[in-house]
């Protein structure tokens, strides 16, 4: 069973969130990486690590935008500890989320199965 989240831990993570998709829109100036969400942040429940997921509607090869954002992580950790003076930082781990893909792909099955309700609206 997984244990939940003390208070603290739930606030940490939500301003490691909001900090870490400000970075990725004002100071990543990497052209593949522009319009890119971080979709969820989550602590593992090993103390020391985080995965940040993220993904685009544009067009982008998945594996590239990983790993770009990857080799970025110094850059990234240094910035955040500036903005969070934490004794410990969390390693940070990028990975795409494909939730959004696979929600739309949903979409479209669902559409294909009934045109004319669309045709009604």
């Amino acid at each position: 069973m997984k244990a939940s989240k003390t208070p603290t831990q739930q606030r940490f993570q939500a301003d490691m969130h909001r900090l870490l998709t400000t970075i990725l829109q004002r100071d990543v100036e990497d052209p593949m990486l522009l319009g890119l969400s971080l979709t969820r942040f989550e602590m593992t429940d090993q103390q020391g690590q985080a995965i940040a997921y993220v993904h685009s509607m544009l067009p982008i090869e998945e594996k590239e935008c990983v790993a770009r954002l990857n080799r970025l992580k110094p850059h990234l950790l240094h910035i955040l500890r500036k903005a969070m003076p934490k004794k410990r930082m969390p390693a940070l781990l990028f990975r795409w989320d494909d939730a959004l893909d696979k929600t739309h792909q949903v979409m479209d099955t669902m559409d294909a199965l009934h045109p004319e309700s669309l045709k009604r609206t």
